[in-house]
């Protein structure tokens, strides 16, 4: 459950999101440019060397809308996964359930009520299986105290509610399906504030019809993201501090298909939000202010910095490299990036009055969006965007560290004057 006003932005803790309304918070404006200019600069390319925008639609049933998940589908289309507010001030988060061509156009729009979106997948037989949770805080001893409940949900080809699986006490993040039918659940369980483990990292192996068949836990850490692994197995990443994502809290776990743990290791970065499997089965990742390579064993191929950047989506380029996309926390607005396949920049985009949280490769080898579009301060709506990848990528060139110090030196001189 989440609440709206015009004067305090809502938050997702666990990811850094801005819910529904825009906010730029000055000490994360500052930090984020310090951090710039402090750690390596990932290059940059010029604007005009990204792909072009070849469409992009906005979804608003309500106010205030967004996208949280995006999935391709079988006839080339897309389903997304977001969320509305019942009212804007003080209401519920439903689900939305949308269905779109290969241009984005809406087929047909589900509500399923009073739950927090997470994943979406389409399944063998064209119809979808979904991830969501509420969650609940409290105040105990003057601590914040979450708990909460996730939800399995399968729909048929026209998201018609089939089954739903109840998760009590976890977070789910997200829902993949596996080669038998079943489906690899990952997030994490909620612990009381002050525990030894705040939260426990959770992945659930279940049959077609939801029912856990068996569990791995991991204490101490949270899981945002994971996929099936070409091999039957699984990769999970996420952070070590869930509400704090510091610097050396990135972790993956690599399982096989029994979910037994094959290596668990640690990075620089300070938080995963997605991870995905590469071509010589390597993971590449991407987080706050991060990207980075491992190899097959877990050892680290490269790290690159984003510049204060929040990676919420990595994807695979067809040609080789890899983009990444999400929100630049110093400006407020969405992006995109394609790097070479040795992490180097080779193209960037923005995209004004944007967030971008998931993203999916497009049939024709380019890009599909989905996050929220800002429309007001205090509205906003679903939206998807597509990029189509056509050019040669160009060679990088140098990022720009040293005026991001410049920024953040200013701001705290000038906040020190208004003191």
């Amino acid at each position: 459950m989440f609440f709206a006003c015009r004067t305090t932005p809502i938050i997702d803790s666990m990811t850094g999101r801005n819910r529904y309304f825009r906010s730029s918070p000055i000490r994360v404006i500052i930090a984020a440019l310090l951090m710039a200019a402090l750690l390596p600069a990932a290059a940059v390319s010029a604007a005009e060397n990204a792909p072009p925008v070849t469409w992009n639609v906005t979804f608003s049933p309500e106010e205030n809308s967004k996208f949280d998940a995006v999935a391709n589908t079988a006839d080339g289309g897309y389903i997304a996964l977001g969320s509305t507010l019942t009212e804007v001030y003080g209401g519920n988060e439903d689900l939305l359930l949308v269905k779109t061509d290969a241009r984005g156009n809406e087929t047909w729009t589900v509500r399923i009520p009073g739950m927090v979106p997470a994943s979406v997948a389409e399944i063998a037989d064209g119809g979808y299986i979904i991830g969501g949770y509420n969650v609940s805080t409290t105040v105990e001893d003057q601590n914040f105290v979450y708990q909460g409940t996730s939800f399995l949900i399968r729909t048929d080809a026209d998201g018609k509610e089939i089954w739903r699986q109840v998760l009590p006490g976890e977070k789910v993040s997200a829902v993949r399906p596996t080669a038998d039918g079943g489906y690899a659940v990952i997030g994490w369980l909620w612990s009381r504030s002050g525990s030894a483990d705040d939260t426990t990292a959770v992945i659930t192996k279940t049959d077609a019809d939801g029912t856990p068949a068996w569990n791995r836990t991991f204490p101490g850490i949270s899981a945002n993201a994971g996929v099936v692994t070409t091999d039957g197995g699984y990769i999970i990443g996420g952070t070590t501090s869930p509400f704090n994502n510091d610097i050396g809290d990135a972790f993956l776990i690599r399982l096989d298909a029994d979910g037994n743990t094959i290596w668990h290791k640690n990075y620089q970065a300070p938080v995963v939000y997605d991870v995905e499997e590469t071509a010589d089965g390597g993971f590449v990742y991407s987080g706050n202010f991060w990207y980075g390579l491992v190899d097959a064993k877990g050892d680290e191929v490269w790290l690159r910095n984003m510049e204060g950047l929040a990676g919420h989506a990595v994807l695979l380029r067809p040609a080789g490299g890899y983009v990444i996309a999400g929100k630049d926390i110093r400006s407020g607005e969405g992006f995109a990036l394609g790097t070479d396949a040795d992490g180097a920049v080779q193209w960037r985009t923005t995209l004004p009055d944007t967030g971008v949280y998931a993203a999916a490769g497009a049939p024709d080898g380019g890009y599909t969006l989905a996050g929220i579009r800002f429309l007001s301060p205090v509205s906003s709506a679903a939206w998807l965007a597509n990029l189509e990848e056509t050019a040669t990528p160009t060679p990088a060139t140098p990022g720009f560290g040293a005026a991001a110090a410049g920024a953040a030196l200013l701001l705290i001189a000038g906040r020190r004057r208004r003191g």
